[in-house]
């Protein structure tokens, strides 16, 4: 309910304002059949099931532009039938919406929201190791097996204003549910205001101040309260090159008795453009945890991202690792130490043949379960799309993951084939007002 009143209430508000100062309009409707096949359908290290699931997809895009504001929404729900286990076959919904408004020339305002409901343990966001197109959307790392249905959504409304070349703030709110339909994953929601603010004293030196809160309300675990603050000293070197030391802050308190914990981050780095086509922001440092009642821990902590732009497609490169504050997803495992490193490749081989791959593996300690638990968790993908006419493409995606945990019952490995023909219009519908 609570999604569908956002969803309402930013749909009316980026539409009405587009609508009222003039507007383009495009939609685009789209009707796909696809055949999926699994060799591990309930994700067991043993007795594997295999199963074929035919899906029927009718789904949308719109997009509204203004002078001022646009919105961008798209829709797709989809109907699911398995061969063998029927008693799975369900609807599954996902919907997405950005909208953007510039209340004056140097603030703007920005609203998203992603909706999924599905009854796969394993949605297309979550596989992916590279958040490009929604960087904002939470993504579930944590292990879910069944094949009960579930829904989560996540919604975000930023407000940012620049006050001089480089100096800007932000200001902004996010909240995220998920509600499962099997009891033993719990339901929770989160609510996370922050802001963060960038200013230059000079041309060389500046500053970036943030912080944000985390209320995180959970059903069967202890609800916590979570402040993560940081200061970062910026340093310009050229038109190209940044530099800066950070220091962050952290502390976690649970409700209950789950143990509380403050942890300290300092890190060193650069953003530097190497060229109009490649981007590398790379970031190194140390991290220490300070928990109530167990020993203190502390781990390297690190952040990497390049961006290489081609002729005709993509490539990034990520890495993170040092301590992550409790998990979202399927599982409440509370703080963990992680490492993870992916890539990912988008390329247009011709004018109607595109492919894209991507290959990531992450670890995973969780410092609050007992008996001690640590997860390995290797993914790949490739995906090729062919426009054989106008009006109709052809796709066929794999993709492989495998769980190595120090719990037998965590550990799996599955491998996922996709294929989907699409039929939609040769041109979107286009309408305007001026």
């Amino acid at each position: 309910m609570k999604s569908r009143i956002f969803f309402v209430a930013a749909c009316t508000f980026f539409l009405t304002t587009s609508i009222t100062f003039g507007y383009e309009a495009t939609f685009e409707p789209r009707i796909s059949v696809g055949t999926e096949y699994t060799d591990n359908l309930f994700l067991e290290d043993s007795s594997e099931e295999n199963e074929w699931i035919t899906t029927i997809s009718p789904s949308f895009k719109a997009d509204i532009r203004g002078k001022k504001s646009g919105a961008k929404i798209s829709y797709d729900p989809s109907y699911a039938f398995y061969d063998d286990y029927d008693e799975f076959d369900h609807w599954r919904h996902r919907a997405r919406l950005s909208g953007w408004a510039e209340l004056s020339k140097n603030t703007r305002l920005n609203v998203n929201d992603y909706f999924l409901y599905t009854e796969d343990p394993l949605s297309i966001s979550d596989i992916a190791p590279v958040r490009v197109e929604d960087p904002d959307e939470t993504i579930d790392t944590t292990l879910r097996k069944t094949r009960k249905t579930y829904y989560r959504n996540t919604a975000r409304i930023n407000l940012s204003h620049q006050f001089g070349e480089f100096d800007a703030f932000n200001i902004g709110y996010k909240h995220y549910f998920l509600e499962n339909d099997l009891s033993i994953y719990e339901d929770k929601q989160t609510h996370n205001p922050y802001a963060d603010l960038t200013y230059w004293f000079t041309y060389r030196w500046g500053v970036n101040i943030g912080a944000s809160y985390t209320k995180g309300d959970r059903d069967d675990s202890d609800d916590y309260d979570f402040i993560l603050s940081n200061a970062r000293l910026l340093r310009r070197f050229s038109k190209r090159l940044n530099g800066f030391v950070q220091l962050g802050y952290g502390n976690l308190d649970y409700d209950g008795n789950s143990e509380d914990a403050e942890g300290y981050d300092v890190r060193a780095g650069f953003d530097y453009t190497i060229s109009k086509d490649t981007f590398m922001s790379v970031a190194a440092g140390y991290a220490w945890l300070d928990r109530d009642r167990s020993s203190n821990e502390s781990a390297p902590s690190v952040g990497v991202r390049i961006k290489k732009t081609l002729k005709k497609g993509v490539i990034y490169l990520t890495g993170s690792g040092g301590y992550k504050d409790p998990t979202s997803g399927a599982e409440s495992l509370g703080v963990r130490e992680y490492y993870e490193a992916g890539t990912s490749v988008r390329y247009e081989f011709t004018r109607y043949l595109s492919g894209n791959a991507f290959a990531s593996y992450r670890y995973d300690d969780y410092l609050e379960e007992t008996p001690a638990r640590e997860d390995k968790t290797t993914k790949a993908g490739l995906g090729l799309n062919f426009q054989v006419l106008k009006w109709m493409s052809l796709g066929l995606d794999y993709t492989f993951r495998t769980v190595d945990s120090d719990r037998s019952l965590e550990e799996y490995d599955e491998n996922r084939v996709f294929f989907e023909i699409s039929l939609f219009p040769t041109r979107p519908f286009r309408t305007s007002r001026y």
